[in-house]
């Protein structure tokens, strides 16, 4: 096992001699979590964070002295390579600025590092920091006797004997990073509600025009016992949320059978929000959540949803053979490039009015048109030219954010060039996210309640599953819930191992768990014993009668 004690680009084993270089981009995400959770953390806890297989734990705690515990006041204004001392005891401390080579999203390059470990030595010269020792009499060796051999034993080849300190390898250091951006935050006034961020599949999302947006998803519900066959029931949830993530307006619909799972999506269209469902579809107002009317879904609302049709600019827009055809209106306010563009596949409506076109010729291209009719043009091009599972979104103020292949490119306002956001499964880009872009940043949804909430240039900034933090419940709390929900809850905040759930449930219930686990096993044991009682009796028939067995 290798520690890293240093904060570089390449770390030195000191029992081999080679090197292994860990790139900007694994040290971006193995502190992305340690910088967003940090601050939250409460005194003396512990957390862990793995990448590939490197591992590593931070807590949260006061520059102090190691060797007395006495407070350490490093100054911001050091040039960052002078040891630090203790004003107590005098110990000496190593501190530095972060290095400019490894640039971190979320931590500002004004912060210091205190406690790292020596920077490794050339490569080559790390084994020769003990002079090399005669096998036979470990006598000191120069660099000319390597071949002549051993001067007082008069060894004839020499073989170098490596001293066991230098093949040691080191133990590990703990290592602080102090930064203002770090200040401890207080987790008693959470800034969102506890449970709001709950639901079973990736939700259904749409934005609004003032920088809020709407949830459609299915929550766990729970089954009703007074029927005899036990059906699925679920709650259909459709909130609205502030850009500051407070509540606008809430609505839950109780929903039993395959019912609860036709929930198709939802569009915004200003003023008002429309909820697609199996049974039709239900216009809310955006500023109360009021139901405004309901009808049977028809194919035009279906062509709207799937990004046939859409009402943006003041237009009714659709595609006519691979082109944007206007239904009514001006057709002035479009720009002459987007109406006269081929292959066009999708067209939304963004938030303010303005419009997303996404379509494929010479390429895949996004065309996106804001409220007052200016064009940007993107180069999408995928590797295989399909547009399955490709998505797009764009905030009030302009972000641009396109999801494609587990990857997030955005684009901030004012910007004709996508940028890398996140990339993959290692940033935590699963294949069922639901993007959304807003204004501060971009949002993940994915199924199990994940919603988490990126900066443009990577940082994380909101992570669901671990904020607002868990509340502590008795054991009369825990009974009355059902065990699915505890392990789910278990799961969804990290408190404890998978099976913690398993020791949480009623005696009743564990009886009744112990018991389906063990009839496999007393099956056997009755099959087992059946068969030894039929070959003792076929022994004794035999025995009796060839004479072999006497009185």
């Amino acid at each position: 096992m290798l520690p890293i004690n240093r904060v570089d680009t390449k770390v030195l084993c000191s029992v081999c001699g080679t090197s292994t270089e860990i790139t900007g981009r694994v040290w971006q995400r193995l502190l992305r979590e340690p910088l967003y959770r940090g601050p939250r953390l409460l005194p003396g806890e512990v957390q862990r964070v793995q990448d590939m297989s490197l591992s590593l734990e931070f807590s949260r705690s006061e520059l102090a002295c190691r060797a007395c515990r006495a407070p350490l006041a490093p100054s911001p204004r050091s040039s960052g390579h002078a040891p630090l001392s203790c004003a107590s005891c005098g110990a000496q401390h190593a501190c530095r600025r972060w290095p400019s080579a490894i640039p971190i999203a979320g931590l500002d390059l004004g912060a210091i590092l205190l406690g790292e470990g020596a920077e490794a030595a050339a490569e080559g010269a790390e084994l020769g920091a003990a002079p090399p020792a005669c096998a036979q009499c470990s006598a000191a060796l120069d660099e000319g006797a390597l071949l002549a051999g051993c001067e007082r034993c008069g060894a004839v080849p020499h073989v170098v004997k490596q001293s066991s300190r230098a093949a040691r390898p080191p133990a590990p250091v703990t290592w602080l990073v102090a930064s203002e951006r770090l200040a401890p935050i207080s987790g008693h006034s959470p800034v969102v509600q506890e449970g709001l961020f709950d639901w079973r599949e990736a939700p259904r999302v749409a934005p609004l025009d003032d920088g809020g947006f709407v949830l459609l998803a299915l929550a766990s519900g729970e089954p009703t016992a007074a029927r005899r066959v036990v059906d699925d029931v679920h709650e259909r949830v459709a909130l609205a949320l502030e850009p500051d993530l407070r509540v606008r307006w809430l609505r839950r619909d109780r929903v039993s059978g395959p019912a609860g799972r036709q929930a198709l999506g939802l569009s915004c269209e200003g003023e008002r929000i429309v909820l697609y469902a199996g049974e039709g579809h239900e216009v809310l107002d955006a500023a109360t959540g009021a139901s405004l009317e309901k009808h049977a879904t028809s194919s035009a609302m279906v062509a709207a949803l799937h990004g046939r049709e859409a009402r943006a600019l003041g237009l009714h827009v659709r595609i006519d053979r691979g082109r944007i055809a206007v239904v009514q209106g001006d057709s002035v306010a479009l720009p002459g490039a987007v109406l006269s563009r081929r292959g066009v596949k999708a067209v939304r409506r963004l938030p303010g009015g303005g419009l997303g076109v996404l379509s494929r010729h010479r390429g895949v291209r996004l065309d996106v048109v804001d409220p007052r009719g200016a064009l940007r043009t993107f180069l999408i091009n995928p590797r295989d030219g399909s547009l399955d599972g490709l998505a797009f979104s764009v905030s009030a103020r302009g972000l641009v954010a396109v999801l494609y292949q587990r990857r997030v490119r955005v684009a901030r306002p004012g910007e004709d060039e996508l940028r890398p956001c996140l990339d993959g499964s290692a940033d935590r880009v699963w294949r069922d996210s639901v993007l959304l872009a807003a204004d501060d940043g971009v949002w993940l949804f994915e199924s199990g309640s994940g919603a988490r909430r990126y900066a443009p240039d990577g940082a994380l900034l909101f992570d669901a599953e671990i904020y607002p933090r868990p509340k502590r419940r008795g054991p009369a709390q825990l009974a009355r819930e059902p065990a699915q929900k505890r392990v789910d809850r278990a799961r969804r905040h990290r408190l404890a191992r998978p099976s913690k759930g398993e020791h949480e449930l009623p005696e009743a219930a564990r009886g009744e768990a112990a018991r389906q686990a063990k009839w496999p096993l007393r099956a056997l044991a009755w099959l087992l014993g059946r068969t030894t009682l039929l070959a003792l009796g076929l022994g004794l028939g035999l025995g009796l009668g060839t004479g072999v067995l006497t009185p």
